[in-house]
């Protein structure tokens, strides 16, 4: 349990890296919109000093910006990765306390102690704790396979740019 919990610990980290990364191309590239300002504001002073026959340049607005879509994707499987790594991380931590629980703090007597180790038998059985437990390493290989979709996609173009 706790090398699932330190693997979890280590990938989340890094899927919270790359996420970071890519969250950058969601947003508009604030350094053109500065270039474009300052263009307009070059053809308007330009167009001050130049005579008064001469129309002015036309202002071109700056154009909206729409991320593109495999920069959505890529951001959604990352994101969709590290909640799974976390929800992992969180059950593996709730299941280590679980059993920590049922293992400890037994009464003395010896009919007494098989009797609460029966009923909290019993209880993880109820709560299906078992199937918690096996099903945590499968969540993490999910989230592992989910990052690296989100990383195919990501390096596609510049694996298509070195092939030409």
């Amino acid at each position: 349990m706790d090398v699932l919990l330190v693997f979890s610990a280590l990938f989340s980290a890094v899927v919270t890296a790359f996420l970071v990364l890519s969250l950058a191309l969601l947003s508009p590239d604030m350094s053109q919109q500065t270039v474009d300002a300052l263009t307009a504001i070059s053809l308007q002073l330009a167009s001050m000093k130049a005579p008064s026959s001469s129309a002015p340049p036309a202002y071109q607005a700056p154009q909206s910006f729409a991320p593109a879509t495999s920069s959505v994707v890529i951001n959604i499987f990352w994101a969709l990765s590290l909640t799974i790594s976390l929800f992992t991380s969180v059950l593996a931590m709730l299941a280590k306390g679980w059993l920590h629980n049922y293992a400890t703090g037994l009464p003395s007597g010896p009919a007494e102690q098989a009797r609460q180790r029966h009923w909290r038998y019993d209880t993880l059985i109820d709560w299906n704790v078992p199937a918690i437990v096996s099903a945590l390493p499968i969540l993490l290989h999910v989230a592992v396979f989910v990052f690296l979709v989100g990383l195919l996609i990501f390096l596609w173009p510049s694996s298509t740019v070195l092939s030409t």
